[in-house]
């Protein structure tokens, strides 16, 4: 028996969601939102022949399309920003983490990258995303989990304590 908690020995692949969404570089701007509504996510990959070239957040279409940050603020000119595509927003190569690596790993990947969102890759294929939600929310369950077994075993000690 080792002194490591369980979660901190979990493999990242085994926590990623498997259902990663992905469209092409010349994929316009709206078809990406709605891609990302109607699957219900929060980011999309661009992918060229099976490869991974970026990333897109809901967080950044709003930066690039509705703030001054990049120069592609659709308010404050004549552009529609329909003709914008995915290769114009996308975050190029992004970073990413292999399947094999364990939480600690992740977490100290994701502060130094400053991304809550990462594809997870397996031999340089992508094979899910994980994204700090959902993280977190494992990380409750098993917290919750060991709270369940710790409370378990005070009872059995103040059952058998003097």
């Amino acid at each position: 028996m080792t002194n490591e908690h369980p979660n901190t020995n979990l493999h990242v692949g085994r926590i990623a969601r498997k259902d990663v969404v992905s469209v092409s570089r010349d994929t316009t701007i709206d078809k990406v939102a709605q891609t990302m509504a109607d699957e219900n996510v929060g980011d999309v990959l661009v992918t060229e022949n099976g490869d991974l070239v970026g990333i897109i957040t809901d967080r950044d279409l709003v930066i690039h399309l509705l703030t001054d940050e990049h120069g592609t603020n659709i308010l404050h000119g004549d552009e529609s920003g329909i003709d914008r595509t995915a290769e114009d927003i996308m975050t190029k190569d992004p970073h990413t983490i292999d399947s094999h690596a364990r939480v600690p790993r992740l977490l100290h990947h994701m502060n130094q990258v400053n991304a809550r969102r990462i594809p997870v890759v397996q031999n340089e294929d992508v094979v899910g995303i994980i994204t700090f939600d959902d993280l977190v929310v494992h990380l409750a369950g098993e917290s919750e989990h060991v709270a369940a077994q710790l409370e378990s075993l005070a009872d059995v000690v103040h059952a058998e304590s003097p």
